[in-house]
C-alpha cells in the first residue's frame, strides 16, 4: 500500500489545481470574496501543491515505492499544476505572455524528449536540474500570490497603451517569471543531451 501513496499524493495536486483556479479566476463561486483573500486562499492551496511534490519524493525514495508510472506522472503534475496558474495569470493580465510562452514551449520539448525516449522503452525520470527548475518555478509563482494578495490595489491600475486592457506593474513578479523562463529553457539542454541517443531515428 505504501508504495502507491507517491502517485496517490500526485493525483491530489493535480486535483489542487481547479480549486486554485475557481479562486484566482473570477466566477459565481469566488465573486463574494475580494481579490486579497482570493490570492490568498489560491496562494495557500498552491503552497499545499508544492509542498506535495516534495512529500511524495521522501516518501518514494525512503519506502523505494519508485515505479516507472510514478516517474511519467510526478513531471506532468508539476507541469499541470505550474502551467495553468500562469496561463491564469496571463488571462488576469498579471503577467507578460512571452516569458510564460517561453516555459510551455520547454515543457512540451522536455515531455516530447520523455515520449521519444519511452517509445524505445526508457522512462526518464525528472534529473537534478528538472527538480531545481520545478523549485524555481514554486518559489516565484509563491512570491506572485503573495505580491498580488498584499497589494491588490495596484493590480489593475495600469492600462496599456496598445490594447486598452488593464495590466499589472508590479515589477517583481514580471522579473521573477522572466528568470524563471530563461532557467526553465536552459534546463531543458541537459534532458536533450540524455534523451537525443533515443530519438536519432
Amino acid at each position: 500500500m505504501i508504495k502507491k501513496v507517491p502517485n496517490i499524493i500526485c493525483w491530489i495536486r493535480m486535483l489542487l489545481v481547479p480549486v486554485i483556479l475557481v479562486f484566482i479566476l473570477e466566477n459565481p463561486l469566488s465573486a463574494s470574496l475580494s481579490v486579497k483573500t482570493r490570492f490568498l486562499i489560491g496562494g495557500i492551496a498552491f503552497g499545499v501543491a508544492i509542498i506535495s511534490d516534495l512529500i511524495d519524493g521522501k516518501i518514494a525514495r525512503k519506502y523505494d515505492a519508485v515505479t516507472n508510472f510514478g516517474k511519467f506522472l510526478d513531471p506532468i503534475a508539476d507541469k499541470f499544476l505550474v502551467l495553468s496558474v500562469l496561463i491564469a495569470f496571463v488571462q488576469l493580465n498579471i503577467l507578460s505572455a512571452v516569458p510564460v510562452l517561453i516555459i510551455l514551449c520547454r515543457e512540451l520539448t522536455v515531455t516530447g524528449l520523455r515520449l521519444g525516449a519511452a517509445g524505445k522503452g526508457v522512462v526518464v525520470a525528472a534529473n537534478y536540474w528538472g527538480k531545481i527548475k520545478t523549485t524555481v518555478q514554486g518559489i516565484s509563482i509563491g512570491v506572485m500570490f503573495v505580491f498580488v494578495a498584499l497589494f491588490p490595489e495596484n493590480l489593475f491600475s495600469v492600462t496599456s497603451e496598445i490594447c486598452g486592457e488593464p495590466v499589472c506593474h508590479l515589477l517583481i513578479p514580471q522579473i521573477l517569471l522572466w528568470l524563471t523562463a530563461v532557467y526553465s529553457a536552459i534546463s531543458a539542454i541537459p534532458y536533450y543531451n540524455a534523451m537525443k541517443q533515443y530519438i536519432k531515428d
